[in-house]
């Protein structure tokens, strides 16, 4: 199958090579596959398989680091590409979070893991629960660096996903858990144990439950949406104590899937109405698929999921909706060629989801015509200094306009001033104008209305094990004492393809 196995720093440096047959150069390989990738043809991204010098590289890129492997014989690329995943994946588990530290100070700890996941290039056992009888090396914590802890001995502000550990009800050492916890759960190894029983540092027991929504949307000119989508996924971080308990995940009571369930919210799908109103609405996917663990008896009558599930990180539930939604944010463009010379280009961009979401990371790109000599962003007056912040990329001939924070319903305007060499390229150069593209991240909310129920663990009742999960919303904790299993859930929705045409 394959012939190594490699992980490169976003530089270039190699952080872990595993050779299985011998057939490839070492040194060369891994200089060759970065040379290519970082300085592929007409600056384009470089494909996820490619050839050179009769070598197949097949890599994916995860948290900013190259997960590559390269073999000589005629393998199935998608199966090698779910290989390198499932690799990412079990070292994240196991390591607590995947970075170019973490990687380093456990490179004992990743080699061994690769060892019982391949075998002479052969995938084994990619399970993390499986692995667990088999791996005897403890992780070391890149973050707990006694040179970077603070005066009091706490450790740094950590990620885990699109949130950090300080955030909100997310904090593990304030909200409903109580503030006992000396450190978040979420960038822990799934092999760590408890540390007395207080569940001191690196001990906690708790469950994460992440609905993360992509979004891939194309409007016309007049701003109506020319296609929409929905990739969604509900994913799960599992650092429960007991290996064999249940849990128990509800969603919307009013969920249809497919055709086959409309005719429960109004006969022959005639009182369906989508995502466009308010509260209470039914939501509709267009289809969906379950992890192999899940036990779905239940599920068509009262919409929820029973399942023990796997220690680390996996995906519960994938599913796609396709259909127009209330998008959260609109960009109507207006292009002003009166002035000889030049073009003025005005975008205003609306934010439509709740006032009390907040957008973090919103970046629209606009490019311009290629003949022109310059272009002059230039913001709405009285933006406060640092929220907003507009330059014109010559090399990549576009103007990109960020944003530090985006407040939920509200409007923005900027002024783009084109100008050109002669008056003729002014007037033919409107048509070379956008799309605008935007890029955004805003927890608490998602686009579908899906939303948690209430999240059950072991025996317990619905009260006993619930978190609340309504829209745009999420909430965690432990039982009735709070000294129970803490649960989190929580919303994201990203964007993948977001484009505004002109």
């Amino acid at each position: 199958m394959i012939s190594q196995l490699f992980i490169l720093s976003p530089r270039g440096d190699v952080i872990i090579n595993k050779q299985f047959r011998l057939d490839v150069p070492v040194k060369v390989t891994t200089e060759v596959f970065f040379r290519t990738v970082k300085f592929w043809t007409d600056g384009d991204k470089a494909p996820a398989v490619f050839n050179e010098d009769g070598v197949n590289y097949v890599h994916v890129k995860v948290a900013g680091l190259f997960v590559a492997a390269t073999t000589r014989k005629n393998v199935s690329p998608s199966l090698v590409l779910e290989l390198l995943h499932r690799v990412a994946k079990v070292i994240k588990d196991y390591c607590g979070v995947l970075s170019e530290d973490a990687l380093r100070k456990n490179s004992i700890l990743a080699y061994e893991l690769i060892d019982e996941l391949l075998d002479h290039g052969y995938a084994q056992t990619t399970d993390t629960e499986t692995l667990k009888q088999r791996v005897f090396n403890e992780p070391v914590h890149a973050h707990e660096d006694p040179g970077k802890a603070g005066s009091s001995g706490t450790t740094p502000t950590k990620k885990y996903g699109f949130f950090s550990a300080s955030m909100g009800a997310f904090n593990s050492s304030s909200g409903v858990n109580g503030g006992n916890a000396k450190r978040s759960a979420v960038n822990r190894s799934v092999i760590e144990k408890p540390k007395g029983p207080a569940e001191g540092t690196g001990g906690r027991n708790e469950i994460f439950v992440d609905v993360v929504e992509k979004l891939n949307v194309t409007f016309n000119a007049q701003g109506a949406q020319v296609s929409s989508e929905i990739d969604g996924s509900i994913q799960v971080r599992n650092f429960l104590h007991d290996n064999a308990v249940k849990i128990k995940l509800a969603l919307n009571e009013e969920l249809a899937i497919g055709g086959r369930d409309l005719g429960a919210f109004g006969g022959n799908g005639g009182g369906y109405r989508g995502f466009s109103g308010g509260g209470g609405m039914a939501v509709l996917l267009d289809d969906c698929n379950f992890h192999e663990s899940a036990d779905l008896a239940t599920f068509d009558v009262d919409r929820t999921i029973s399942m023990t599930p796997p220690a680390g990180e996996f995906a519960l539930m994938n599913y796609r909706v396709a259909g127009e939604f209330e998008p959260p944010f609109t960009v109507h463009t207006s292009i002003d060629d009166s002035t000889p010379y030049r073009l003025q280009v005005t975008l205003m961009l609306k934010a439509n989801f709740p006032i009390r979401n907040t957008c973090t990371g919103l970046q629209v790109k606009f490019p311009v015509p290629r003949n022109c000599v310059n272009a002059h962003p230039s913001l709405e007056q009285g933006v406060v200094a640092g929220a907003q912040h507009a330059a014109y990329t010559q090399a990549d001939r576009c103007v990109v306009w960020q944003f530090k924070k985006v407040k939920g319903q509200g409007e923005h305007v900027l002024t783009i001033n084109i100008s050109f060499p002669d008056e003729a390229q002014a007037r033919g150069a409107k048509k070379e104008c956008g799309p605008a593209t935007l890029s955004f991240t805003i927890p608490m909310y998602n686009a579908s209305r899906l939303a948690v129920r209430y999240l059950q663990i072991g025996g317990g009742t619905a009260h006993d094990g619930q978190v609340g999960g309504a829209q745009g919303g999420g909430a965690g904790g432990g039982g009735k004492d709070g000294k129970g299993p803490h649960r989190w859930v929580r919303y994201v929705t990203k964007s993948s393809s977001y484009v505004c045409r002109v």
